[in-house]
């Protein structure tokens, strides 16, 4: 028999089989060769030199769908990160994952997308739900922050679901780094186990110092920019901003609207002060999609940011709650913390093997190694540096700093105690004047907020923590003051409230001139 001859016009059209829809997380390696059908969200396009690779999730899991038309041309150029989309192909392995070689990709629309968008928002919002988890110890405090704690580790747990960046900034201090190093090892683990790409920890997940205690906008411009270029070049959705030891205050304000244009949801954990709080609202909120800071219910700087980051993480992850229980204690003597839950975190600390002195010990390797990191997040040092990792390393390493943290110390103070100009005021106060431009070595640890500190605490241990004393070293366009904490307590002392009079003065005084 011949072939049939066809007479008249003809119309091809191309037809889908009908296949029920697979959902990803069912796809196995015996699956590997069937055709399936799957329906989920872009979450990131790739351009290889080869194929196009759409990353794509639905309500159970990750996936890749591979297309090509020519090597190094992108397919389906009208489908973007975020559309909702119909894949038909083969199952196949990529790195021991698996992946579809997708022979139709189509943008849903109307009420299709609408379903699966329910389907998969609705599955993600109750996989991210954390587990309901104790706080480490017992403050009335961390009770009444306790929603706003599992509110911000649900907004993690979900954008790691989502596909989404996390980008976490932290002061670069032992109190901003425990905070950071808690919520790596928190994160890191759920990103392994739920992405399918095996390097998911270094594309989903970035950490960065902030030398400021406030999110500067030398910051926030890097991190948009990042940002939209992961989005231009990677496809990747717009990553989750937290903030950690900073993003609470006045300060913040600027950056935080600036990320704010560009629709960036942003979590900020700090314990530093806010300004007033009207109704359990700050300032900042209006730019904060989840604020958790001790002032909101309540407390103070007393429970520190690195403390208040554990307890996330430990909600986050509960799995790795005795690898990270000892940091708050670092950063409760690395923030000089004095309240009864900084005592408890100490006690915690100790019941894990870790004295006083070793935690005393461990926040000052972590200041002096910060120091020279400057914007390096020091990954691995300061795992070691805070044992949670390379832990036969952790006492040689912590020994060898604080040495050389002693050394530099007793040769700043060697060029600065004799030039404070102390003065006892009528009231009892011992007020410590140092000009730490004229007197200080520069370019060096420690830097002139550390020698304050440094200066400072040499005068309560010969006065004694009990005595009223004030020390402010200043340079040319910067001023840093400490004072004990009795100068709070029996004169009221609120830092704060000194720099709002001060810029009120400043605006009075400009306005004179302006009008002269």
């Amino acid at each position: 028999m011949g072939p049939a001859n066809i007479i008249g016009d003809i119309e091809i059209e191309k037809v889908k089989k009908n296949i029920s829809r697979s959902q990803i997380g069912s796809l196995t390696n015996k699956d590997i060769g069937k055709v399936v059908r799957i329906e989920g969200e872009i979450i990131q396009i790739q351009q290889t030199s080869g194929p196009t690779i759409f990353t794509i999730t639905d309500e159970t899991a990750i996936t890749w769908a591979a297309a090509f038309d020519e090597a190094g041309v992108r397919v389906y150029p009208h489908i973007e990160t975020g559309d909702i989309v119909e894949v038909m192909g083969e199952v196949n392995q990529h790195s021991g994952k698996i992946q579809i070689e997708s022979e139709i990709i189509e943008k849903l629309e109307g009420e299709k997308e609408d379903k699966i968008r329910q389907i998969i928002e609705k599955a993600l919002d109750e996989k991210a739900e954390p587990e309901n988890v104790p706080t480490l110890i017992k403050s009335p405090i961390l009770d009444k922050l306790q929603p706003k704690m599992r509110e911000a580790a649900k907004t993690i747990r979900k954008a790691i679901m989502d596909g989404r960046t996390i980008l976490l900034r932290h002061h670069a201090d032992a109190d901003g780094i425990s905070a950071g190093v808690a919520m790596e090892k928190a994160v890191i683990p759920l990103l392994r186990e739920i992405s399918p790409s095996t390097d998911a920890e270094w594309h989903y997940f970035r950490r960065s110092p902030s030398k400021a205690p406030f999110y500067e906008l030398e910051d926030v411009i890097k991190d948009l920019s990042f940002a939209l270029e992961d989005l231009e070049r990677h496809g990747q959705k717009l990553p989750l901003i937290v903030l950690l030891d900073n993003g609470s205050t006045e300060e913040d304000v600027l950056a935080l609207m600036k990320a704010k244009i560009y629709d960036i949801e942003i979590v900020v954990i700090d314990h530093h002060f806010p300004g007033e709080v009207k109704d359990g609202k700050v300032e900042v909120d209006e730019f904060v999609d989840t604020h958790v800071n001790p002032y909101l219910v309540g407390g103070d700087s007393q429970i520190t940011a690195g403390a208040l980051a554990v307890e996330v993480a430990n909600i986050i992850n509960p799995e790795i709650k005795e690898l990270i229980s000892h940091l708050p204690g670092v950063a409760a003597l690395g923030d000089h913390a004095e309240s009864n839950e900084a005592e408890q975190y100490i006690e915690l600390a100790e019941e894990k093997g870790f004295s006083r002195e070793d935690l005393d010990k461990i926040a000052a390797c972590v200041d002096f190694e910060a120091y020279f990191l400057r914007f390096m997040n020091g990954r691995g040092i300061m795992d070691t540096i805070l044992a949670v990792d390379n832990i036969d390393k952790h006492e040689k390493l912590v020994n060898a700093l604080y040495k050389e943290y002693n050394k530099r110390i007793a040769t700043q103070l060697k060029a600065t105690l004799p030039n404070v100009k102390e003065e006892k005021l009528p009231n009892g106060i011992h007020f410590n004047v140092l000009d730490v431009e004229k007197y200080a070595h520069k370019f060096t640890f420690p830097a002139p907020g550390k020698t304050c500190g440094f200066v400072h605490d040499k005068y309560v241990k010969d006065l004694g923590d009990k005595t009223p004393i004030i020390t402010l070293c200043y340079g040319p366009d910067f001023g840093v003051i400490r004072a004990t904490e009795v100068i709070h307590k029996k004169f009221g002392f609120n830092l704060n409230e000194i720099i709002w009079k001060l810029q009120e003065k400043n605006t009075r005084s400009w306005n004179r001139w302006w009008w002269t």
